[in-house]
């Protein structure tokens, strides 16, 4: 059934977006180390030494690390929610407010992508101060997450139909990590 094959490529495309992030959280972790080092290390040893990529290179990697965790976690209802209130309605009910936020949730994530694509654009004209890369690159993780969190609420949607389970309890069908 294409929904099933749907879901399957979705989810092996999370695969390879939660290599990037995992990938992405090592190239922080060494950027803020070599920060931490300069700064702190080397200054105690009179050794004096700059390093402002670390911060930019820092910074612009969570941006991307953000829209691409964020994307996945959409996949398995894992984003923060107000779910207490429609858990505790009836099936009759609950259900459809469920979908119904789902559905809000993809518009909102496409006026997003409206939104970052205009970003994109406005930083193509942007140099970042340090690294000197047009600041599209970094503009580009808004629209790119976006894409991939309408992919993946799609995919949750999909899969609560084809399994016949309840959406307001998709996060408690989640795989653990």
């Amino acid at each position: 059934m294409l929904l099933r094959l749907y879901v399957n490529i979705i989810d092996k495309l999370n695969v390879v977006v939660t290599a990037i992030v995992g990938a992405l959280l090592g190239v922080v972790a060494l950027a803020v180390m070599t920060q931490v080092l300069v700064r702190f290390v080397l200054t105690a040893l009179n050794i004096n030494i700059s390093a402002p990529w670390t911060e930019e290179l820092a910074r612009y990697t969570l941006i991307w690390m953000v829209f691409l965790g964020a994307a996945v976690g959409v996949r398995h209802a894992r984003m923060i929610a107000l779910e207490f209130g429609v858990r505790k309605l009836p099936a009759q009910t609950g259900v459809p407010v469920r979908y119904a936020v789902m559905i809000l949730s993809i518009a909102f994530f496409g006026l997003l992508f409206m939104v970052g694509i205009e970003f994109v654009e406005l930083g193509k004209s942007e140099t970042s101060p340090v690294l000197g890369i047009t600041r599209d690159a970094v503009y580009w993780a808004m629209p790119v997450g976006m894409v991939l969190m309408i992919l993946n609420s799609l995919a949750l949607i999909a899969e609560t139909i084809l399994e016949g389970r309840d959406i307001r309890f998709a996060s408690d069908f989640a795989p653990e990590d």
